[in-house]
């Protein structure tokens, strides 16, 4: 399948470098030059903009990070990209559901949403998994690129779905992870050293598998990552987002303002295992 990379950020290019060793087409697109210098080795084709000049694409894989660069990417001034009307289209962003909604509406049965579930190297070994939420039309003419990974798991033909089921997910992901953080802090407040609390947390049935591959992170003083504290205070942002006005969310509020308050006291570009530094 030819497929057009829309913003190669880290999950992009994993996407990217997936695709390319299983044997696909990829031509790319990113706002910020020299993203892409290492793909171009490998044969991916620049595009000069988010347009498609080449007739040859069958899909485009959306990759930006929030609703506001998503929808001036794929919907600039509210409407369809004139070349995109021909293409299978997919957002694999983390954004708000709403956002979707306004893609679905421009675009039909050619669009769904695919968040992703994993890391990139997650990605780029073929492990993660799409959620998929859409379109039969793009479900299933995604089929060549879902193949590539675990999964899909199918939500049906509402990509509100999908970006909700992310969006939960996330909220597992970022709430445990600031109670992790707070349990080392204490262990270390009470005198207990680092080697022994690591190998408390790779031993203890208490911590999900999807937080026993952050330790290394955890402990690293650089916090070494791909995901930050400002996209985690996004994400969390747009779960509370999603409960009615006045609900009460005290646990997922306390994990956003942890995540805000790393940002401000200077990781913002760390990986959000840095929350343990407050």
């Amino acid at each position: 399948m030819h497929v057009a990379i829309i913003g190669m950020g880290k999950m992009g290019s994993a996407v990217a470098h997936r695709l390319l060793d299983t044997g696909h087409t990829v031509s790319a697109w990113n706002r910020t030059p020299g993203r892409i210098d290492q793909l171009l080795q490998r044969g991916v084709r620049e595009l000069p903009s988010p347009d498609l000049g080449d007739e040859s694409i069958e899909g485009v894989l959306v990759c930006l990070a929030d609703d506001r660069s998503l929808l001036e990417v794929a919907a600039p001034q509210g409407k369809c990209r004139p070349s995109w009307k021909r293409t299978l289209v997919a957002s694999s962003a983390t954004v708000s559901p709403a956002a979707l909604a306004k893609l679905n509406d421009l675009y039909g049965d050619r669009f769904v949403a695919a968040p992703i579930v994993g890391a990139p190297h997650a990605v780029r070994s073929g492990t993660a998994t799409f959620i998929i939420g859409g379109g039969s039309a793009a479900r299933s003419g995604f089929t060549p690129v879902w193949d590539q990974f675990e999964g899909p798991w199918d939500v049906g033909n509402d990509p509100h779905r999908a970006s909700v089921v992310k969006l939960l997910h996330n909220n597992l992901l970022l709430s445990e992870l600031a109670v992790v953080a707070e349990t080392v802090r204490v262990g270390r407040l009470a005198g207990v050293d680092d080697t022994t609390l690591k190998a408390m947390l790779e031993e203890t049935p208490m911590l999900p598998a999807g937080l026993r591959n952050r330790l290394d992170s955890l402990f690293d003083p650089a916090h070494p990552g791909w995901f930050t504290s400002p996209l985690a205070a996004k994400d969390l942002g747009l779960v509370l987002g999603l409960a009615p006005d006045g609900t009460r969310l005290p646990v997922t509020q306390a994990a956003r303002e942890s995540y805000l308050l790393a940002e401000r006291e200077g990781w913002d570009q760390a990986d959000i295992t840095a929350v343990v530094e407050l």
